[in-house]
């Protein structure tokens, strides 16, 4: 039996289906590309932040260490100098530490300190940043200013300037730390004359 034009069943014919369906393909095929691409996005975001970290603990640790030190020697690529390592390696005492670049690495070595023994020890030696394409140090020395060397232990520097520049070509921010000043101690009971 044939219905009457205009009283047969609702619905969608083949084609307007197939049509729907292709329209809501490209829509998820954009939603998902843009999904990606956030993701991707806060995937970059984290590693720098990450990377940010790691280079502001690296800060940290030389800020620490070239503070407490003395009897500094070096040139523009490498730094020797007598000191406390960071309390996170747990080892008390003076060190003769070394910071320097090997390949893409910025490495510090220490051995314990001995008058006339240390070259004898064996050292440690810890990667502190990877990805570094260039170490440039330069000392501050008065009445002399700038200098590329300083091999004049005795003579205490006033600033240690370190650059670094990332392999992604990036140069982190310069750091300059003074050292500290060998001042005699003072007895703290002892008042002053009036």
């Amino acid at each position: 039996m044939r219905l009457p034009r205009g009283q047969g069943e609702a619905g969608f014919t083949l084609l307007e289906l197939l049509v729907a369906m292709t329209l809501l393909s490209l829509l998820l095929v954009a939603l998902s590309g843009g999904v990606h691409f956030a993701g991707r996005a806060w995937q970059m975001q984290e590693e720098r932040i990450g990377r940010q970290g790691d280079i502001n603990a690296v800060q940290n640790v030389l800020r620490q260490m070239l503070a407490s030190g003395q009897s500094f020697e070096g040139d523009s690529g490498s730094l020797r100098f007598v000191g406390k390592l960071p309390a996170a390696l747990a080892r008390g005492g003076l060190f003769d530490i070394e910071l320097y670049r090997s390949g893409d690495r910025l490495l510090l070595s220490w051995r314990p300190h001995f008058k006339g023994l240390s070259a004898s020890l064996p050292h440690n030696e810890a990667g502190l940043l990877d990805g570094v394409a260039g170490l440039d140090l330069a000392y501050y020395i008065v009445p002399k200013g700038w200098q590329r060397v300083a091999s004049d232990k005795s003579k205490p520097m006033d600033l240690v300037a370190v650059k670094i520049l990332l392999s992604n070509g990036r140069e982190w921010p310069s750091l300059m730390i003074a050292p500290a000043i060998n001042a005699p101690v003072t007895n703290a009971s002892s008042k002053p004359k009036t």
